[in-house]
C-alpha cells in the first residue's frame, strides 16, 4: 500500500513548541511572496484552481460544493456499490488527487493555511504525474495548485525547460548531462512500462527555518531491473523548494539506516530498505524519518541532519551499490556496526517495532507523549491499526499505553476489541473504518485528524477518510466515526465542535477508584456510585459520573461505560470502561474449553469463542444460504450446562441472524437429540443484533452440545460468540494465579506464538516452535509456581509437525527438578489426537516437558496439568523382634507431611493409630504376635490429613524365634 505522517505546523494552546514555529513559517512565507515565488499559485487559488483535462478519468461533480463540514463515513465493505464514498470534490468539482498525503498547516497575512500534498493518482496508479498540492484555508474546500513535484514519462522530458532550470540538465555548451539525465530518470520516469518505472507514495513535507527551504520525502519504489518487481528499489527520497506550492526539486534517494542484523526477522530483507515513511518536526527543531524496513517487518525512526535532506551519519559513496541518487555525493551510512562514523541505535536511530509487519506510520505528539499511527502490511485491504507511544523518540517504544501488557506482543489484528493499542473504537469491521493511515493533523490546538485513505487498488477514485481522535484514560489514542457513533447528530458530517463534549481539555487523566463491585451475583439489583475518583497530572478529586446500564439477568462480564462530568480541566463527555462480572457459584464459563465444529465454514468455527463481538460466523456455501444450520460444542467429559449465551452479529443492512435456536445434546448412543430449550429471534434489520440467553438448568449433564439455528428469510446466519456457563472442568495447573510459564524457543515470524498461549484456555491460540531457518530438535516448556501444587499428569495435543517423544521432570519445593516414572511408559505422540503422561501424584513447584522434534516441530494449542490430590503419606518401616520366644512386630512411622497427620497401623494382629503427628515426629508401634513364628505378610499404614486419606502396604519378611 502507501503512505505515512509528517510534522503539522500550526498554533497550539496546549504545545508551546507551535505558536512561534508558525511566527518562523509565516515569515518565510511572506518573505517568499515578496519575492514572486507564491503569487501565481496563491493568486490562482484565490479564485479556481490549474486546469486539469475534463476527459481526465477523475469523478467530477457540477456545479461544485462547498463544503460547510467534513463528510460523513461509512463501512459498508468493500463489495458494497457504496464503498468508494463520498468523493471529496475540490473547487473545480475534481475528486482531489492527494493520496496517501500530509496537510501542513501554516498563516499567511495572519490566515491560517493549509497545504495538502499527496500522489497525484489521475491516471491510476501507474504513469503518475507526480505530487499535487492544494490549498485551503479551512480545511475542508479546497483549491488545486498542480503537482508540486513533478514526475517524467520520457527520458527526454528532462531536457525541457520546467526540468532543465531545476536540474541543470544542459551544459553552458547546450549538451545534455548525460549522467546526471540517466541518474534522474531512474527515479522520475513513473511509465508504467519503462524498464525503471518509478513510484511515488506518501509524500511529507517540512519547512526547514534555517536554510529556508521547505523539504519533502517520499517512499520512492521501483524496479532495479527491466520486467521486475516494482517495490524492489524501496528507498526514501527527498526534495526542496522555495515555496510550499514547489516546484520540488529531487535532491537524494536514499536507503535508510538498518541494524546490523537486517535479516533478523525474515532472511528475504535487504539493507536499508525504507517503504512507507512519514517525517515528523519536534519543538526543538529536529526533524525525523519513520520508514517501515526490512520488507515491512520491522518499523523505524530516524533522525535527519540541519537541513533535513539526509540522515545524520553519511558517507561519500554508496557503499550497497544500488543506485542511490545524490545531489550533494552524501549518502546515508546505513549500517550500525560500530565504527565511528555508523549511526547508533538509541541516538542516531531506533526501532518502534520489531517484527511487527506493519506500514503506513503516521507520528504525531500531544503533551510530551510521541505517538505512532501504523497499518498492518495488508495490501490494498485495510485492517485493524494500531499505535506505538514514547517519551523520547529514540528511547523505548510500547505499544498503546500500557508496557507488557497481555497483548503488547500479539500481531496487530490479534489485539482484542478493547485492547492496549487498538486505534479504533466502535470499528465493527475491524478495518479501521475501512482506511490506512497517512497522516494526523491538528485542526485547532489540541483537537488532532486522523488522515486515511480509503484504497481502490491506487486508483483515482480512492477515498478519504479523515476522523477526529480523542485522548481517553491514561492518554489513551481513540479514533471514533462520527457518523457511526452518533447518526443524528453526525449523519450529515462533522466539525471541530465534536471535541466540545468529549472531554476535551489538557493533561492525562485517570480514574484511580471506580467505586464499582467487583462481582454481582446474577438476578440481583445493583446501586451503581455517582462519583468516582479521578487523577489527573497527580492531582485527585471526586467528579461525578453516569454509566450505562447494568444487566445482571445473563452471567458473564458486562461492561461498563462511565461518562465523567465537567471539571476544572476537561468539558464534559471524557468516558472509561470498568468491567463487573455477573456470576453464579460453582459455574463457569467452559466454552474456550471445548472443541468447536460447524456446519459450514469449519475454519471460522472457532471465532465464535474468542471473545470478540466486533466480528461474526456465518453458515455461507457456495451453494447460497444453507437456512439450517448448527455449531457443535464438546468437551472430554460431561459438564451440567447452566445457561448458553449468543451473541448474534449484523452483518450488513438486513437481520443476518437466525430466526430460530435450539438446543441439542449428544444422547448414549452417541446421536444428536433434540431439546425444549429453544428461542425464536425477531429478525428486525432496523434493531441491533440480539443476544439470545437459552435457560439449560434442567437438562441432563452432557459432554456435546449442538447449536441448532435456522432462519425463515434468505439469509446467512452470522453469530458473534457463544457463551456456554457450567461445571467446570479439573483446574489446570498450568492457568493457576500462581504459575508462569517459558519455552525453550517459540515462533516469531507471521505470527508471535508464545508459550503462555498453551495455557491460556483457549484451544484457537497455540504455542509453536517452528521456523523458516534452522529447525531445532528439540524444545522445553517450563511451568513454575509459587506454592507447592499437586500434579499427577500431563494432557496435550500437537497439531502440527512431528514430535517423536516427550519426558517429564517435576520440581520439588527445595527446587530440585526430579525425573517422574511415567505410568504405563512413555506414549507415542500422534498428530491431532490427545496424548496423556500419567505418573504418582506428587507435590510440586514446577514441572518441565522436553519435546522430542527431530527436524521438525510443534504446535500445541493447550497443555493441561490437572490439579489432584497428593494423599498425604508416612515414611513407614515394619521390623520385627523375638521376645520371650516370641514374635513382636514393629512398625516405625514418620511424618513427612508439612502438616500435622493422624496415622492408622492395620496389621494381622491389631490396629493401632498415632494421633497429631508433627512434621517431622517419628514414633512406633510394637505388637505382640504371640507365635514363635509368622510368614511374611504386609502391614497397612492409613495417613490422614483433615478429609484427605491416603493408604500403603509396607511389607515384612518372615521370622522364626525358634
Amino acid at each position: 500500500m502507501r503512505r505515512i505522517v509528517a510534522a503539522q505546523i500550526g498554533t497550539d494552546a496546549m504545545t508551546p513548541r507551535r505558536p512561534s514555529f508558525t511566527r518562523r513559517l509565516l515569515a518565510a512565507a511572506t518573505a517568499a511572496v515578496l519575492a514572486g515565488t507564491l503569487a501565481s499559485p496563491l493568486s490562482a487559488a484565490a479564485a479556481d484552481g490549474v486546469a486539469t483535462d475534463p476527459n481526465d478519468g477523475v469523478p467530477r461533480i457540477d456545479p461544485p460544493v462547498t463544503y460547510t463540514n467534513f463528510q460523513p463515513l461509512a463501512d459498508p465493505g468493500a463489495s458494497a456499490a457504496t464503498y468508494f464514498q463520498p468523493k471529496w470534490h475540490d473547487t473545480d468539482g475534481r475528486h482531489i488527487q492527494a493520496h496517501g498525503g500530509q496537510v501542513v498547516t501554516t498563516e499567511e497575512n495572519g490566515q491560517t493555511v493549509y497545504y495538502w500534498y499527496g500522489e497525484d493518482r489521475t491516471k491510476g496508479y501507474w504513469n503518475s504525474p507526480g505530487v499535487a498540492v492544494y490549498r485551503s484555508t479551512d480545511a475542508k474546500n479546497w483549491t488545486n495548485l498542480g503537482d508540486a513535484l513533478r514526475s517524467i514519462s520520457t527520458r527526454d522530458d528532462l531536457l525541457t525547460p520546467y526540468f532543465e532550470e531545476l536540474y541543470d540538465t544542459v551544459d553552458e555548451n547546450g549538451q545534455p548531462r548525460t549522467e546526471k539525465i540517466d541518474a534522474l530518470a531512474y527515479h522520475l520516469n513513473s511509465t508504467q512500462n519503462s524498464d525503471y518505472t518509478a513510484i511515488f507514495e506518501r509524500p511529507k513535507v517540512l519547512h526547514n527555518d534555517k536554510t529556508g527551504q521547505w523539504v519533502m520525502w517520499w517512499h520512492a519504489d521501483g524496479r532495479i531491473a527491466p520486467g521486475g518487481s516494482t517495490y524492489a528499489r524501496s528507498m526514501a527520497a527527498v526534495a526542496v523548494s522555495d515555496s510550499p506550492a514547489g516546484p520540488f526539486r529531487m535532491t537524494g534517494a536514499f536507503r535508510m539506516p538498518n541494524r546490523q542484523n537486517y535479516q533478523a526477522c525474515t532472511q528475504y530483507a535487504v539493507p536499508g530498505q525504507a517503504r512507507d515513511m512519514t517525517v515528523f518536526q519536534d519543538d526543538d527543531g529536529k526533524a525525523y524519518i519513520s520508514y517501515s524496513s526490512e520488507e515491512n517487518y520491522t518499523l523505524y525512526v530516524a533522525e535527519l541532519d540541519d537541513s533535513y535532506t539526509n540522515v545524520t551519519h553519511t558517507t561519500d559513496s554508496d557503499t550497497l551499490d544500488v543506485n542511490q541518487y545524490s545531489e550533494d555525493g552524501r549518502y546515508p551510512y546505513v549500517f550500525a556496526d560500530g565504527t565511528p562514523e555508523a549511526p547508533v541505535r538509541g541516538e542516531d536511530f531506533q526501532i518502534v517495532k520489531e517484527c511487527g509487519h506493519l506500514e503506513a506510520p503516521a507520528i504525531f505528539e500531544r503533551d510530551g507523549t510521541y505517538s505512532v499511527v501504523t497499518s498492518g502490511a495488508t495490501g490494498w485491504a485495510p485492517n485493524p491499526q494500531t499505535y506505538y507511544t514514547t517519551k523520547n523518540l529514540m528511547g523505548t517504544w510500547i505499544r498503546g499505553i500500557e508496557a507488557d501488557d497481555a497483548n503488547e506482543t500479539v500481531l496487530y489484528n490479534s489485539i482484542p476489541d478493547d485492547g492496549d493499542g487498538l486505534l479504533s473504537v466502535g470499528d465493527a469491521r475491524r478495518t479501521t473504518f475501512g482506511s490506512q493511515t497517512t497522516n494526523v493533523f491538528e485542526l485547532e490546538p489540541g483537537k488532532f485528524v486522523y488522515m486515511g485513505d480509503r484504497w481502490n487498488e491506487g486508483k483515482s477514485d480512492s477515498t478519504y477518510v479523515w476522523l477526529p481522535l480523542t485522548i481517553g484514560e491514561n492518554g489513551r489514542l481513540e479514533m471514533h466515526n462520527p457518523a457511526a457513533e452518533d447518526p443524528a447528530r453526525y449523519g450529515n458530517g462533522w466539525d471541530a465542535s465534536y471535541w466540545d463534549d468529549k472531554g476535551f481539555g489538557h493533561g492525562t487523566w485517570k480514574v484511580v477508584d471506580d467505586r464499582l463491585p467487583d462481582t454481582v451475583r446474577r438476578g440481583t439489583s445493583t446501586t451503581l456510585p455517582t462519583t468516582v475518583a479521578v487523577e489527573v497530572d497527580g492531582r485527585r478529586a471526586d467528579v461525578g459520573v453516569t454509566w450505562t446500564s447494568l444487566d445482571t439477568g445473563r452471567l458473564g462480564t458486562r461492561t461498563l461505560t462511565g461518562t465523567l462530568a465537567a471539571d476544572a480541566d476537561f468539558t464534559v463527555g471524557r468516558t472509561f470502561t470498568r468491567t463487573v462480572d455477573v456470576v453464579e457459584p460453582g459455574i463457569a464459563q467452559i466454552a474456550p474449553e471445548a472443541a468447536v465444529s460447524a456446519s459450514h465454514r469449519n475454519d471460522l468455527a472457532r471465532t465464535v469463542i474468542d471473545g470478540r463481538t466486533s466480528k461474526g460466523w456465518d453458515d455461507w456455501s457456495s451453494s447460497g444460504y444453507p437456512r439450517d444450520s448448527w455449531l457443535a460444542f464438546e468437551w472430554d467429559t460431561a459438564r451440567a450446562i447452566d445457561s448458553v449465551v449468543v451473541d448474534t452479529y449484523k452483518d450488513g443492512a438486513t437481520a443476518t441472524w437466525p430466526s430460530r435456536i435450539e438446543v441439542q445434546y449428544r444422547d448414549a448412543n452417541g446421536a444428536w437429540a433434540s431439546s425444549q430449550v429453544a428461542a425464536t429471534v425477531a429478525q428486525d434489520a432496523t434493531q441491533p443484533a440480539p443476544v439470545v440467553t437459552l435457560d439449560t438448568r434442567a437438562l441432563a449433564p452432557m459432554s456435546a452440545l449442538r447449536l441448532r439455528m435456522t432462519t425463515q428469510t434468505n439469509t446467512w446466519q452470522s453469530i458473534a460468540e457463544v457463551s456456554i456457563w457450567g461445571q467446570p472442568g479439573v483446574p489446570n495447573v498450568c492457568r493457576a494465579s500462581d504459575a508462569t510459564v517459558a519455552a525453550s524457543f517459540w515462533q516469531t515470524r507471521y505470527e508471535v506464538m508464545t508459550p503462555n498461549l498453551a495455557c491460556d484456555g483457549r484451544r484457537g491460540t497455540s504455542w509453536s516452535t517452528w521456523s523458516d531457518t534452522a529447525l531445532k530438535d528439540s524444545a522445553t516448556f517450563t511451568l513454575t509456581t509459587g506454592s507447592a501444587h499437586g500434579i499427577g499428569g500431563v494432557e496435550f495435543t500437537n497439531i502440527e509437525g512431528k514430535v517423536t517423544g516427550v519426558s517429564a521432570e517435576y520440581r520439588t519445593a527445595d527446587g530440585t527438578w526430579t525425573p517422574v516414572a511415567l505410568i504405563g511408559g512413555a506414549p507415542a505422540v500422534v498428530n491431532n489426537a490427545k496424548t496423556t503422561l500419567r505418573f504418582e501424584p506428587v507435590r510440586a513447584t514446577g514441572l518441565r516437558l522436553t519435546f522430542a522434534t527431530p527436524g521438525s516441530y510443534l504446535k500445541i494449542p493447550e497443555i493441561v496439568v490437572p490439579e489432584v490430590v497428593v494423599p498425604p503419606k508416612a515414611a513407614v518401616t515394619v521390623a520385627s523382634r523375638c521376645i520371650g520366644g516370641r514374635v513382636t512386630l514393629v512398625t516405625t512411622v514418620r511424618n513427612a507431611e508439612s502438616m500435622p497427620v493422624d496415622v492408622e497401623v492395620s496389621s494381622p494382629w491389631g490396629r493401632r493409630t498415632l494421633t497429631a503427628m508433627q512434621p517431622g515426629q517419628t514414633a512406633s508401634i510394637a505388637q505382640s504376635t504371640r507365635a514363635a513364628s509368622i510368614n511374611a505378610g504386609t502391614v497397612t499404614a492409613s495417613t490422614s490429613a483433615g478429609d484427605v486419606r491416603g493408604s500403603q502396604e509396607v511389607a515384612f519378611t518372615a521370622r522364626s524365634c525358634g
